[in-house]
């Protein structure tokens, strides 16, 4: 079975207000498949606010999950309505900007972020990225896994520089690329053509790469 993501998304949808009814506040997606850059491999990242979640939410939430076809890609995140509204400024960049509604505004159940906000979301996840690198590298073997998920992040601190810089948000790999320079770039290179370079010859030059990048970013 071929996988259509508007089929799917149209017939998962169904299936949340089957369940959830009224108490939906918000559905979206993002990621890969938001940004047209979904490989076969690429998780579905769905995004659903209810007035408030309980775990009995969650199991149901689960067995919508179970039902669907390609259950296995879905991935994401649930909150209730107060959470979403109180999470830490900082993490919300993300959520803001990369999610496209497939019901409902997000940005009713979101604080407005400022300029600091988003400062604190690069120091943070920067901070976050160079731990894990020299953990990985020191204490997981240099661990490949590791190294993707790195660079794989990195493109996320690129996106909330280049706002910070720019008063711009963009959305894609391709599109960032022709807008950075210099290391930013290297590293955004990497992480698009991932697949295609020996990464696991030369793993140790990948690994210091990356933590010289996030070093320079905290």
């Amino acid at each position: 079975m071929d996988f259509n993501i508007e089929t799917w998304l149209q017939d998962f949808t169904r299936k949340l207000f089957d369940e959830f009814n009224s108490r939906i506040k918000f559905v979206g997606l993002q990621g890969s498949y938001k940004r047209g850059e979904a490989k076969d491999t690429s998780d579905v990242d769905i995004v659903i606010i209810l007035d408030k979640l309980s775990f009995d939410d969650l199991n149901a939430y689960k067995r919508i999950v179970r039902s669907m076809p390609f259950s296995e890609k879905i991935c994401g995140f649930v909150s209730g309505e107060k959470e979403i509204y109180n999470w830490p400024k900082f993490d919300l960049f993300q959520l803001a900007n990369d999610t496209v509604s497939l019901h409902g505004d997000l940005l009713n159940f979101i604080p407005v972020l400022k300029r600091n906000d988003i400062l604190e979301s690069v120091k943070v996840n920067t901070a976050n990225l160079y731990h894990r690198m020299c953990h990985g590298f020191l204490f997981e073997n240099a661990d490949y896994k590791v190294l993707y998920d790195g660079y794989k992040s990195a493109f996320f601190i690129l996106q909330a520089v280049f706002y910070i810089q720019n008063s711009e948000y963009i959305g894609s790999k391709k599109e960032l690329l022709a807008r950075i320079e210099g290391e930013d770039k290297e590293i955004l290179l990497v992480n698009m053509n991932w697949d295609s370079l020996n990464i696991s010859k030369n793993i140790e030059f990948y690994y210091e790469k990356i933590i010289d990048w996030a070093g320079k970013h905290i």
